[in-house]
């Protein structure tokens, strides 16, 4: 990374290569205020001396995979590579507190079955709401990371690490925001949004899966109801309840218990359940073909069980 790398922030490189052992990391901040750059940057440093993962815990602003997930990924980081993904099912974790922390619990755990010897973890930005500071608690209350890396402006996230005070994890490390920070405004974000989208979706058509056996869970929608599903994204998890492969609903048919979804290629056999998320994508706004639009006719029986139509 060709950035310019404050002294405190070698500081605390420092701290973590010659300093107490520890495991789990954790970098939190306000939106802009560079969470993901320290982050990556610590995960490099580290990674020279032991095995070190980056768990992305950023649905908004995704660095590995798509927008609304998140993700485990080894060094070095590519954002079409990663170890494990969980679908939170929305942009935003605000509402979906529940799919952030058993995402983020989950994750954690399958950081230990690769044998990671590191792990940082790039928190989503905070929100200086009721909602962010309890997320943001309960995030440290669960995994117990041996550091959180605190980058604040003005203490925005000294109510919740007041309330670690007197505990022995985690150590807290408070860092100003670098001079350097760009600050992306909403449009930027949701530019870059769309743009990961885009590229998901690249080499994605019209497929269909049948939901005869498999679980539904998430935000599961009134099926029968056209407008309920159309354009819902989805996951497709396996059996562990990682996702496989991201979907866009284009519609489902009840008879044949068939669900019609714009997506990148999967293995139907590997697929458990269906995860629908509340975030509604419109295919033809990614740049895709109208070949969406063409559903296949209802040919073949209730148990077909294709990976593509």
């Amino acid at each position: 990374m060709d950035i310019i790398v404050p002294a405190e922030w070698e500081a605390l490189r420092e701290r973590l290569l010659h300093g107490p052992p520890w495991r789990t990391l954790m970098v939190a901040g306000p939106v802009n205020a560079g969470k993901t750059t320290l982050a990556r940057w610590l995960a490099e440093q580290l990674q020279e001396q032991a095995r070190t993962l980056f768990l992305d815990a950023d649905p908004g602003q995704s660095l590995i995979g798509p927008p609304t997930t998140l993700a485990l990924s080894a060094l070095p980081l590519h954002p079409d590579r990663w170890l494990n993904l969980r679908f939170v099912g929305h942009i935003s974790p605000e509402g979906h507190l529940l799919q952030m922390l058993s995402g983020l619990v989950r994750l954690v755990e399958a950081a230990r079955r690769h044998r990671a010897q590191r792990l940082i973890i790039d928190l989503p930005g905070h929100m200086a709401n009721e909602a962010g500071r309890e997320l943001f608690f309960q995030m440290l209350d669960v995994v117990r990371p041996d550091y959180v890396v605190a980058l604040q402006r003005d203490a925005e996230l000294e109510p919740v690490l007041r309330c670690f005070r007197r505990s022995r994890r985690p150590r807290i490390v408070r860092l100003s925001v670098a001079e350097a920070v760009q600050a992306r405004d909403r449009w930027t974000r949701s530019d870059y949004r769309r743009e990961r989208f885009r590229h998901y979706f690249a080499g994605a058509r019209v497929r269909r899966l049948s939901v005869h056996a498999r679980g539904l869970h998430g935000m599961v929608p009134v099926l029968d109801n056209p407008e309920a599903v159309r354009h819902r994204l989805v996951a497709l998890c396996d059996r562990h309840g990682f996702a496989r492969v991201l979907g866009i609903v284009t519609r489902y048919d009840a008879d044949l218990q068939w669900l019609y979804l714009w997506a990148p290629p999967f293995q139907a056999r590997e697929i458990a359940t269906i995860q629908f998320g509340r975030f509604r994508l419109d295919p033809a706004e990614l740049g895709a073909e109208r070949q969406w639009r063409r559903v296949p006719a209802r040919t073949a029986s209730p148990r077909t069980d294709a990976s593509e139509s």
